[in-house]
């Protein structure tokens, strides 16, 4: 039986023989067991086990989570089994709920032995108060944890914010969804070479692309459309398709082949240029000529293509000229044919298009033409190291999804049909209370020009109901691509295809739209438009970005005025890492003059950050390859916590910069004083530097040029591969084999060396040594840079780079020897004329015509004593007069050498 202790709230346990003296609680104070107590039946030593068990298992769980367990545990593996102490073990340390021990209570006495009085002593161990006590509250309370202060963000902590063209103010950056980022990007509309205007708007978006994915940790799904059926496009593939048709049937230079040639040109100025004639004729153009060359012509404002069709046309006369000639010499051919075609290309296309263009009826002549120069913008992106988009889209294969588009823009009330086009209806749109036109630029909402440009060369607009209104689809005319639709034959506008596309893979709310400058009005405010009609929405997208346009000598670069460099060209004289870099040292949202100190500033940029990174990791490499000494002394002194901690300051001043618009500008130069700074402690340190500190300025050195996608994605963690494809790869054989044979070859070199008697050992070895380095080395990617220790570094580079450094290495040292011989042939000219100044005697120095006209008498030496005017010299000037005398001596001496040298 049991009662409860009202002081210690405990149950104890009372045996039958004595019910009024409780149990003790340790063993070790156990009284001795009486007679009667020992003669108990089996039966009730089974059951006083039984119960003694449970109560026990029932009161005394606390006290086992603290360590009892362990105690019980150690004594039931003495009474019991030691499968029945483990047992008891867990449900003891795990059960705390007496129904649940109690559960077990028929299996237990399975387990237990005859020793009851064992398991009573156990008992006072094992009960307890289902309340804790009064020392368990203690414990509890002295190992609760204190409280814990939560960090506060500063107030001044940088945010995401970009230059936003929906205000034309920097504001901060919130997604719709969480981390993802959904951004539509224009493609290019692909009809000629990609130039470096493209490559500004591309690679700007690709680096922040970079950033916002590799920096920030956005999910960016970055959409990009090419743009493949347009009025540009169609003009410039039929005209080429039938311009090459008419060269190929000319098989040798006619007249009648330069009559049409000249009637072409003929309607081309009259056509083009008719209004700057000097009598508004095309006979007047060699009048016209003279002013274009004298500079007097219409000023790039006023007529920006004027300077373009002038240079066609007088290359189009001057092959006239030229070929009437050959003609004349009778030495016509199909070479001399040819020439006059391609001179004339520029003023023949169109000339051939007005009359021939409803002849071409193939589709294939659009598509493939399209085609070849989508691959071939694609092989100058991926040259130029620019991410290719997550998601693809083409007009000619979104037809039907623009129709559809189209449809529901109509039954929203905001569009109309009119002579097999649909229109969109700006006056109505803009009366919306829910809707509102030009949003980026309501200043240009009445540009006619503007809005003209954007309907494109094919759009005569005879149907609309407004000026500013703007074509959704165009019924297509002959020799003009053509889809069916409920409207007739026709083809998608220009604006549609991008609202379209964007919708149908994005949806009803973007977050980023980009896009060159020029494109904000009208193509980007008609794309707000038609699919905020489209959707019934108040805005389709958050953020609107626009890259600053590339100009060269102060003008727009463009494949309309024909004033650009081709990507690939300008690849033949820069590397795309110099390309990258001349646009991260400038503002991606402002003017860019693309000139030769630009490139010069990125090239120099480039060098830096490359030697830096070489020499860092030859020389963590270097420190690698030797043995470990511990001296028992750290290497992180004043010097390399002043340099750490303005690591981190820079690293804040890098994150900051980016944070605000993508300030890559600021941030290159946060690196740039970095890597000053690092190989200023690299060389106050040459022996004892802290290859950890210069490992993590390097690895996040290298993460930035690989965010700003200057290194590609795939190179290692430090610098750039030296080897093609980011790194080697295969057997032992295979990588180490080339250096092993230049050693081994080393080897037997300087063992026949050796063998020669006649031999200058030390100059053929140092001959040897040079041509390893120069030449054999560089084969391998490896170059070797001398030290005053005498000791080489060792750095892998790949074999252009080599080359190219040592050619500038050449060049340098070829314009140093110019400059010395030039500055030696200088002093030498000036060496000459002193000399040539020696050649008169001291006494005869004060005795020339200028000379005699300030002194009257002269001592046995020539030296005046008198002046003009019969006075004495004074002691002044008569010092000055020796001194001069006595310094003309000395260069007549050497004069006299001179001579007798010669």
């Amino acid at each position: 039986m049991s009662s409860s202790s009202p002081v210690t709230g405990r149950t104890t346990l009372r045996s039958s023989a004595n019910p009024e003296r409780p149990k003790h609680r340790f063993p070790n104070q156990t009284r001795r067991l009486s007679s009667i107590e020992l003669s108990s039946s089996v039966r009730y030593r089974a059951i006083a086990s039984r119960r003694d068990a449970v109560d026990a298992l029932h009161h005394r769980v606390m006290l086992l989570h603290i360590g009892g367990c362990i105690i019980a545990a150690l004594v039931f593996a003495v009474l019991l089994d030691q499968a029945a102490a483990l047992v008891l073990f867990v449900l003891i340390s795990n059960m705390k709920e007496s129904s649940k021990i109690s559960s077990f209570a028929s299996w237990i006495p399975r387990f237990t032995t005859p020793h009851t009085a064992y398991l009573n002593c156990l008992r006072p161990l094992l009960s307890f108060n289902q309340q804790p006590n009064a020392y368990s509250r203690r414990m509890s309370n002295s190992v609760s944890q204190p409280k814990w202060h939560q960090p506060t963000v500063p107030a001044d902590a940088p945010v995401l914010r970009m230059n936003n063209s929906m205000t034309h103010s920097k504001t901060e950056f919130v997604p719709v969804n969480g981390k993802l980022v959904n951004w539509y990007i224009c493609g290019p509309t692909v009809y000629d070479k990609s130039h470096m205007g493209h490559a500004r708007n591309y690679i700007t978006f690709d680096i922040i692309r970079r950033i916002m994915e590799d920096h920030f940790n956005y999910d960016v799904n970055y959409v990009m459309n090419i743009t493949d059926i347009d009025d540009k496009i169609i003009i410039t593939a039929r005209s080429n398709y039938l311009f090459n048709q008419q060269k190929a049937a000319a098989k040798t230079l006619t007249q009648e082949s330069i009559s049409s040639v000249e009637k072409a040109l003929s309607d081309f100025v009259e056509g083009k240029m008719g209004k700057y004639l000097p009598s508004g004729k095309s006979d007047s153009f060699e009048g016209l000529v003279k002013i274009f060359e004298a500079g007097k012509g219409p000023s790039f404002n006023d007529e920006p293509k004027f300077a373009m069709w002038m240079r066609a046309a007088i290359a189009s006369s001057n092959a006239i000229v030229e070929a009437k000639s050959t003609l004349a010499a009778k030495a016509a051919s199909k070479e001399a044919s040819d020439k006059l075609f391609d001179e004339s290309k520029d003023v023949l296309s169109p000339a051939l298009d007005k009359a021939l263009k409803h002849t071409v009826t193939d589709h294939h002549v659009f598509r493939d033409f399209a085609r070849f120069w989508e691959n071939d913008y694609f092989k100058d992106m991926d040259a130029l190291n620019v991410r290719r988009p997550d998601i693809l889209t083409r007009v000619s294969e979104y037809v039907p999804e623009i129709v559809s588009f189209v449809e529901q823009i109509i039954k929203n009330g905001y569009a109309y049909e009119s002579e097999g086009s649909v229109y969109f209806d700006t006056h109505r749109f803009d009366k919306d209370p829910s809707h509102f036109y030009a949003k980026l630029e309501p200043w240009s909402a009445s540009n006619m020009k503007l809005l003209q440009e954007g309907e494109g060369d094919l759009t005569s607009g005879s149907g609309k109901k407004n000026g500013a209104d703007f074509a959704l689809w165009k019924a297509s005319k002959e020799g003009e691509p053509a889809w069916d639709s409920p409207w007739g034959q026709g083809r998608p506008g220009w604006h549609i295809e991008c609202s379209a596309m964007a919708g149908d893979v994005i949806g009803d709310k973007m977050d980023i739209h980009s896009g060159g400058e020029d494109l904000a009005f009208p193509h980007h405010d008609n794309e707000l438009a038609q699919s905020e009609a489209h959707f019934n929405c108040k805005q389709w997208v958050n953020y609107f970005l626009h890259s600053g346009h590339l100009h060269a000598e102060g003008q727009k670069m463009s494949k309309s005025l024909k004033n650009f460099d081709s990507i690939d060209d300008t690849l033949k004289k820069y590397t795309p890492a110099q390309i990258r870099i001349m646009f991260l040292l400038h503002s991606w949202d402002s003017v860019l003059d693309y000139k030769q100190t630009s490139m010069q500033e990125a090239r120099a940029f480039e060098a830096s950050i490359n030697n830096f990174l070489i020499n860092v990791k030859s020389t963590v490499q270097e420190y690698r390859a030797k043995p470990e000494e511990l001296t028992g002394n750290h290497n992180f002194h004043a010097a390399e916590k002043e340099l750490y901690a303005l690591f981190q300051q820079k690293q804040a001043v890098v994150h900051a910069a980016l944070c605000d618009n993508f300030d890559t500008s600021s941030a290159m130069s946060a690196l740039r004083d970095t890597i000053s700074a690092t190989n200023t402690y690299m060389k106050s340190k040459p022996q004892s530097v802290n290859t950890d500190v210069l490992l993590k300025i390097a690895k996040y050195v290298t993460k930035m040029m690989r965010t700003f996608g200057v290194y590609m994605d795939e190179n290692p963690e430090i610098g750039v591969s030296a080897l093609s494809g980011g790194g080697a790869s295969g057997s032992v054989e295979e990588v180490a084999g080339p250096y092993v044979r230049l050693i081994a070859s080393f080897r037997d070199r300087v063992r026949e060396l050796s063998r020669r008697k006649d031999a200058d050992v030390a100059s053929e070895l140092l001959k040897l040594c040079d041509r390893i380095r120069d030449e054999e080395l560089v084969d391998l990617n490896v170059a070797l840079d001398d030290r005053e220790d005498g000791k080489a570094l060792v750095k892998f580079i790949d074999r252009e780079t080599i080359l190219r450094q040592r050619e500038e290495k050449r060049e340098a040292a070829a314009r140093a020897a110019l400059e010395k011989e030039a500055k030696k042939a200088e002093m030498a000219a000036a060496e000459a004329a002193k000399l040539a100044k020696g050649a008169t005697p001291p006494s005869e120095l004060f005795k020339d015509a200028e000379s005699r006209k300030l002194y009257s008498a002269w001592d046995d030496k020539g030296i005046p004593t008198k002046k003009v005017d019969g006075e004495e010299v004074s002691k002044g000037s008569a010092k000055k007069l020796v001194k001069l005398y006595e310094a003309q001596a000395k260069l007549h001496e050497k004069y006299l050498a001179a001579q007798k040298q010669q």
